[in-house]
């Protein structure tokens, strides 16, 4: 009985940590998303801004292109270590 207790307890810790680090995942995931838009945005007023604006907006696009990229690895790691 107590092994069976045991064995239920432990699968039902695995399969919640595993839910977690899917959740943890879905976050990163979005804060990718998140960044990208913010870089589209950078992007968009560089073009319309004058010789300043254009620094500034290519500044915060670069930070937002390398913000999403790292959020996209974490994600990505997120869930392979999910999987295992």
């Amino acid at each position: 009985m107590k092994k069976i207790l045991v064995a239920t307890a432990l699968g039902i810790f695995a399969a919640t940590s595993a839910f977690a680090q899917l959740d943890k995942a879905a976050a990163d995931a979005n804060e990718a998303a998140q960044h990208k838009v913010e870089e589209k945005k950078a992007e968009n007023q560089a073009a319309k801004s004058g010789p300043v604006g254009k620094a500034v907006n290519k500044t915060k696009a670069k930070y937002h292109k390398a913000q999403s990229q790292h959020h996209a690895k974490k994600a990505k790691t997120e869930v392979k270590n999910a999987v295992q």
